[in-house]
């Protein structure tokens, strides 16, 4: 069995006894095995004697099941959203406690008076849990429901027929309407385009993450996708058709706009045969907008997940007017010791009075922010100025 260790027996070896001590690791190996891969729960139930013991005691597990898979979405999202959304998850996903525990086992039953009460340990799926909350859409929810900016920039041309360049816009539509389907808030592209500086066009189109990060925090937007898209003929007309071969590439790249990080980079192609080029073009921009925005969705969410699910995400922290490098030592002890939920602080580079840090913290910025907003240190204080998902940017004030 794979993971066990070899065994070679020596002579005159007694093989009853052999066989004994292996069928007892096996079985130990199996045990440690489910427990390490096991999401297990210990819950409490209870249910009223009305008549038959039997029902109750059914009903006693049924009630221990439910606060089980209770106990489960608790790990994965946080009491405001619990609250907040009470009605949907107890109508999606407490009601039908089938569909998420694996096993259980009854560690303790017993009549307590009229009332029937039981512990189980419940094996919790939580894969099937995180699926059934992001269908419900509860990732958004959790990520403080941040809206994406789409600019892609587009073009269609041939050898027949359309031989000049045409910008149809066909693969920022067809991105927009995925990310509204799967429940992203989306920021009007056609805004952007009319006061955005050409030159910050240009360099947000050819992929600088700076000026895609900047152009997001201006339009309200924390996730930006920006790209290229083009169309051409394949190679003229099809063999006695009128028919011409129109490929099309699309390449995009999504930025989260509050510290500049890439969250994904795709490239998709798509393919068609059209009597005319710029239709063909734009159905073939098409195709490719489609899968790429499947595998940019997928991609999204799944930075999400790790952030949200995962109880620890990175949070840049940017702290300026500092007078001194004491008084930065004050604050990263404070964050380190003082403040639950910090997993690590990461000092990044300390210029000229400003600091930035990188948190791994297990909760919203907003939260951080409070803290150091209340927060007296020796001699100053700290102001936020700035409190984005990701980012938090706060002042130093100097106190005489």
């Amino acid at each position: 069995m794979e993971g066990l260790p070899m065994i070679r027996l020596a002579p005159h070896t007694d093989h009853t006894a052999v066989r004994r001590a292996v069928a007892l690791i096996i079985l130990l190996w199996a045990v440690f095995a489910r427990a390490a891969f096991a999401e297990m729960i210990t819950a409490d139930g209870v249910a009223a004697i009305t008549g038959n013991v039997t029902i109750a005691r059914e009903k006693a597990i049924d009630d221990a099941l439910r606060r089980a898979v209770e106990q489960g979405v608790g790990t994965l999202i946080s009491s405001d959203t619990m609250t907040n959304n009470f009605q949907v998850v107890h109508d999606k996903i407490l009601a039908q406690t089938s569909g998420y525990v694996k096993s259980y086992q009854i560690v303790k039953e017993g009549q307590v008076g009229q009332e029937f009460r039981v512990t189980v340990m419940a094996d919790v799926g939580r894969e099937n849990l995180q699926r059934s909350l992001e269908a419900l859409g509860l990732i958004h929810e959790l990520k403080e429901r941040p809206k994406v900016m789409v600019i892609i920039e587009e073009k269609v041309g041939g050898l027949f027929g359309t031989t000049a360049w045409e910008n149809v816009g066909q693969a920022e539509s067809t991105i927009m309407e995925r990310l509204v389907a799967a429940g992203f808030s989306v920021v009007d592209p056609a805004t952007v385009r009319a006061n955005i500086p050409r030159d910050k066009a240009l360099r947000l189109l050819e992929g600088d993450p700076k000026a895609a990060a900047a152009a997001g925090l201006q339009y309200g937007a924390q996730v930006v996708i920006t790209g290229r898209s083009f169309s051409k003929n394949a190679g003229g007309r099809l063999l006695g058709t009128q028919m011409q071969s129109i490929q099309a590439t699309l390449q995009a790249r999504v930025v989260r706009a509050d510290d500049g990080r890439v969250i994904s980079s795709r490239s998709e192609q798509g393919a068609k045969a059209h009597i005319d080029e710029m239709q063909g073009g734009a159905l073939a921009i098409k195709e490719a907008s489609e899968k790429l925005s499947d595998t940019v969705i997928s991609d999204i969410l799944s930075s999400w997940k790790k952030e949200v699910y995962g109880r620890s995400q990175q949070i840049t922290l940017i702290i300026s007017g500092l007078v001194s490098y004491r008084h930065l030592s004050a604050v990263k002890t404070f964050l380190e010791k003082d403040l639950q939920g910090v997993k690590a602080v990461h000092q990044r580079n300390f210029t000229q009075g400003t600091a930035e840090l990188q948190l791994d913290y297990a909760g919203k910025s907003g939260l951080i922010a409070d803290e150091l907003a209340n927060k007296q240190f020796t001699g100053f204080r700290l102001e936020p100025t700035n409190v984005t998902p990701n980012r938090l940017d706060v002042r130093a004030i100097i106190e005489r």
